[in-house]
């Protein structure tokens, strides 16, 4: 499983800035599993996004992030072409028998069928679909039809799926051919929920200033806040949102529990893993990408005097409802 390694100097941190801000109910709706059973065709050395954890070792370790607090989570598939997709899936179904509370998005390659997404919807019971840019001919430039056939997305609509999307193109949210597709499938298939991660994609404010107003006209959309640390997005997003429609989430375990920050500049971000050699003038220890989140959130709230149940609901009550509408859809 994962080697994550938690210090004192990360206690410190939640202590300090965190322990009287997060509820006692945490639902992470943006985490990721693995295991290296399911590597397929990538072979070699586990890189990148392969990093093993299963359900146990990552309630585990969330006790470690959040000690004390009731734990539950949206585990997506593990966007890495050549895989073994439906061995990855399968695996993922059998880990989350262990909490009902929890949730499952299918991992989506546009190899698939939408035959066969609905066989494995109905055999596993997932709560969406988890489409990722890297499966698209240009994965920079993509849009979304290119790693999301629109043929899964009416498969979603049929049979009232989430579908968490990390949208393509430099400018994300605020790309006009993003802005067309998202405000067409979101009416045309009004069955699909979307839940648009990381703020939207917007880890660099200026997406969000530039697309905020448009996505508040959206219908059926969502957010997640998972590893956007620039604080000026997750203020526009709860300033100007509905914040019902925005969950908390982490993009642990590989983002998320990444030591270090992701900055922003111009019209870029990129990760930071601190200084290591020190600086004489102030503690250079970097802490957890989440605690860096969490601490942005947490001033965000006091910005707008979020009163304590908007707080709750941020961090639970919003995916506790949508996760009940999403099933009750389903069975119906």
């Amino acid at each position: 499983m994962a080697e994550l390694t938690y210090t004192d100097f990360d206690r410190e941190i939640w202590d300090k800035d965190l322990e009287d801000f997060v509820p006692d109910t945490v639902y992470d709706m943006h985490t990721h599993m693995w295991s290296e059973a399911h590597c397929g065709s990538v072979g070699g050395p586990p890189v990148g996004l392969r990093l093993e954890i299963d359900f146990r070792a990552h309630r585990d370790w969330a006790q470690k992030l959040y000690p004390g607090r009731e734990f539950h989570l949206l585990v997506l598939g593990t966007p890495i072409p050549g895989i073994d997709y439906e061995g990855h899936n399968d695996w993922m179904a059998a880990e989350l028998k262990a909490d009902p509370a929890s949730a499952i998005n299918m991992l989506v390659s546009p190899a698939m069928t939408p035959e066969y997404i609905a066989e494995q919807v109905d055999k596993h019971k997932f709560l969406g679909l988890k489409p990722y840019r890297i499966f698209a001919p240009d994965p920079v430039n993509g849009r979304i039809k290119d790693f999301l056939p629109e043929s899964f997305i009416e498969v979603a609509h049929d049979k009232n799926l989430a579908i968490t999307m990390h949208l393509a193109k430099p400018t994300g949210p605020a790309d006009a051919d993003n802005q067309r597709d998202l405000e067409r499938y979101t009416r045309e298939y009004p069955g699909a929920q979307w839940i648009l991660a990381h703020c939207a994609r917007s880890f660099n404010a200026f997406m969000m200033e530039d697309s905020i107003r448009f996505l508040c006209d959206l219908p059926n959309i969502w957010y997640d806040t998972s590893a956007v640390n620039d604080l000026y997005s997750h203020f526009l997003l709860m300033k100007h949102e509905d914040r019902k429609r925005v969950m908390f989430g982490s993009d642990n375990v590989v983002a998320g529990c990444a030591r270090g920050k992701y900055i922003t500049y111009g019209r870029a971000w990129l990760h930071y893993p601190g200084n290591e050699e020190g600086t004489p003038h102030c503690d250079s220890r970097a802490t957890l990408v989440i605690y860096e989140q969490l601490i942005q959130e947490r001033q965000v709230a006091e910005m707008l005097e979020l009163g304590r149940d908007e707080i709750e609901d941020h961090f639970a009550g919003n995916a506790k409802r949508f996760l009940a509408r999403m099933r009750e859809a389903q069975s119906s």
